[in-house]
């Protein structure tokens, strides 16, 4: 990925393509999962968008980003929250959804992920496309649906997906995301090609 994808740089194309489909260009900045995000998306979004994007920004850095912040768990996500993705079981509460992610980072020590798109929101959701992973050079990780890996595995996944938050009230309240979780799997060596 090109440093001017995640700055969120655009080709001329692009740009046209995104103002025939009524997104403006002025304004769209930089958005990070695993880097300093920050806010982006139409020229003239509401407040609540606006907010809702500053504060999807900051989990996406805190939580997925390469700088594990624990902290960010309390500090955003609302007490119930569900976080749900098709290489993991359903994850809901903040005591959960830090138990996974410790694990996780366990496993995969460089675990980070990173924009790939602007966030666009609009109303209470915030959409955010994303790529990122990690090597499995820490313990053991039995959190995937089809398999398990056994401790310092050697194996890297790198692969995309689309999520969607809902907040309310100040709080993530809903992380669901559509992730390429065959590539994952695949390059974990959990799936095989027939």
């Amino acid at each position: 990925m090109s440093a001017a994808s995640l700055r969120g740089g655009h080709s001329p194309q692009r740009r046209r393509v995104l103002q025939s489909a009524g997104i403006a260009m002025a304004g769209l900045g930089t958005v990070g999962i695993g880097g300093r995000a920050q806010a982006a998306g139409p020229a003239n979004p509401t407040a609540l968008e606006t907010a809702n994007k500053a504060l999807v920004a900051r989990w996406f850095d805190g939580f997925w980003g390469s700088t594990w912040d624990p902290a960010v768990i309390a500090a955003v996500a609302a007490p119930d929250m569900l976080l749900q993705y098709s290489l993991h079981a359903p994850r809901r509460g903040r005591d959960d959804i830090r138990a996974f992610m410790e694990d996780f980072r366990a496993a995969f020590p460089d675990l980070a992920f990173a924009a790939s798109a602007p966030l666009l929101a609009q109303g209470d959701l915030v959409v955010g496309r994303w790529i990122g992973g990690g090597t499995h050079t820490g313990a053991a990780f039995s959190d995937f649906l089809v398999g398990s890996l056994p401790a310092r595995s050697g194996r890297t996944m790198r692969f995309h997906g689309t999520t969607v938050l809902r907040v309310a009230k100040g709080r993530i309240v809903e992380e669901i995301g559509l992730d390429d979780g065959v590539t994952a799997l695949r390059q974990l060596g959990l799936l095989r090609t027939a």
